[in-house]
């Protein structure tokens, strides 16, 4: 018999819980994956709470094989015993029994790349912890078997692009050959899967597929004619395609910039769209009374991706007043979800790690001018605690729990170094030294090893 493992039997958090109040309760208490129940887990690693996200990820190993009767029946991709896993759906709205469906509605309930945007979060287990054999058996498996399934459901448009249709923005627009939202989370599961097959050196025909699919997907981000991240590429103007873009609680189009990585620093261009999109979205600080707590949440996190602390600082005031008591949101009935992001873009504030460094209070406001962290994790499995005053950096202790070597960036801080990679960017190797001490200007780096 095998081992028992009480975490295989624990299951994610949702919306509402056992707090559900009746028999008949809004959503059932179910899981949907178009962005809550990824909200719920972004604080999970950040945090320095590893384990309280193995659920999440057993719970999406279990759709595994209900999903592969859902992606026959919808698509014609079919496991067989000769062939087991060859691709799964899971839709907007699932539960522990097998859901995997699109559900009662079908405007808002199909989603494609729903299962490829949960695996952000679970690769996001190797990419704070290091832990090759957590990866390749808990994680790559699901990671390969989303990515074949995506490698039999693309289809060529006409002008020779690889596009996945029907698509649907959540939870509005038409339907298309292909949106932003879908292609950003495709480009992403494709660029993490090979990312994860090359540090396994596995799969080596698969990567080489993967990657040709990957540069041929239509998009996955364009910029309009109004300077903005085009949500659908018909898109010409602002409003051009959907009449509820001003004012709609998804960031659908953003999905790049946050929780992803392709809108970054060094792709100004994007960033810059990105800043026009999300002002023109709009929010509780300029006149949308009806914003909702969740939504709030990731639109500060997609401003402290962009630098910007203050604008973040003020939609989290927000999002305070919108909570209840109990820390559950006034989203009708209520539900959860907009604490965890609310915590998640309080961490991204003070470090940012997904860009291959640890960029040190990134976004601080200046309502934040005096403080301390102790305890965040940043990838590669650098524990953080940092100190400021005047909202400049007084102190970092960075803890090696795997040793190597940490790139960090501050804008506050000059470092000295063994290896300088370039302004402000300052590479630390951690191999004989159990502390290592560099001079700033405003106080003390130390680097710990374990």
């Amino acid at each position: 018999a095998p081992e028992y493992d009480p975490s295989r039997l624990a299951l994610p958090t949702n919306l509402q819980g056992m707090w559900v109040g009746a028999n008949n309760s809004c959503w059932h208490s179910d899981y949907h994956i178009n962005i809550n129940l990824q909200m719920n887990y972004w604080p999970a690693y950040v945090t320095n709470m590893v384990e309280t996200a193995e659920p999440l990820i057993n719970y999406v190993d279990s759709l595994r094989e209900p999903g592969r009767l859902t992606a026959s029946v919808y698509t014609g991709i079919t496991s067989t015993d000769k062939n087991p896993e060859n691709g799964f759906m899971a839709h907007t709205q699932n539960t522990p029994y097998g859901w995997t469906c699109p559900g009662y509605s079908f405007s808002w309930g199909w989603s494609t790349s729903a299962v490829a945007w949960l695996l952000q979060n679970c690769w996001e287990h190797y990419e704070y912890t290091c832990d090759l054999n957590y990866l390749k058996n808990n994680i790559y498996p699901m990671m390969k078997e989303a990515s074949i399934f995506f490698d039999q459901y693309l289809i060529e448009d006409a002008e020779g692009y690889l596009v996945s249709s029907p698509a649907y923005s959540p939870e509005h627009g038409p339907y298309t050959e292909g949106n932003t939202f879908e292609h950003t989370l495709i480009w992403q599961l494709y660029e993490n899967t090979v990312t994860a097959a090359n540090l396994l050196k596995i799969d080596f025909d698969k990567v080489t597929k993967w990657k040709e699919n990957q540069s041929r997907l239509k998009g996955p981000i364009e910029i309009g004619a109004d300077g903005q991240i085009k949500e659908w590429y018909e898109e010409t103007t602002l409003g051009s395609v959907a009449k509820f873009q001003n004012g709609h609680r998804h960031l659908s189009n953003l999905i790049g910039l946050f929780p992803g990585n392709y809108i970054n620093t060094e792709t100004p261009e994007l960033l810059e769209a990105a800043k026009t999109s999300l002002t023109e979205r709009r929010d509780a600080t300029t006149g949308w009374k009806s914003a909702t707590g969740w939504s709030m949440s990731w639109r500060a996190l997609c401003w402290a991706r962009l630098g910007n602390g203050e604008k973040a600082y003020d939609l989290l005031d927000y999002a305070v007043d919108k909570t209840y008591p109990n820390l559950y949101q006034t989203y009708p009935p209520f539900q959860i979800d907009g604490v965890y992001g609310y915590t998640a873009a309080v961490a991204e504030m003070l470090i940012q790690s997904n860009m291959g460094y640890i960029n040190l209070l990134p976004a601080i406001s200046q309502n934040w001018k005096d403080g301390s962290v102790s305890g965040l994790l940043g990838r590669g499995n650098f524990e953080i605690s940092v100190k400021w005053r005047d909202n400049k950096l007084v102190k970092a202790t960075i803890k090696s729990n795997n040793g190597g070597v940490v790139k960090i960036q501050s804008e506050n801080i000059s470092l000295f170094s063994v290896n300088d990679s370039g302004e402000n960017i300052v590479e630390f190797s951690i191999i004989n030294s159990n502390r290592i001490s560099f001079e700033t200007k405003v106080g003390e780096i130390y680097i710990l090893k374990k």
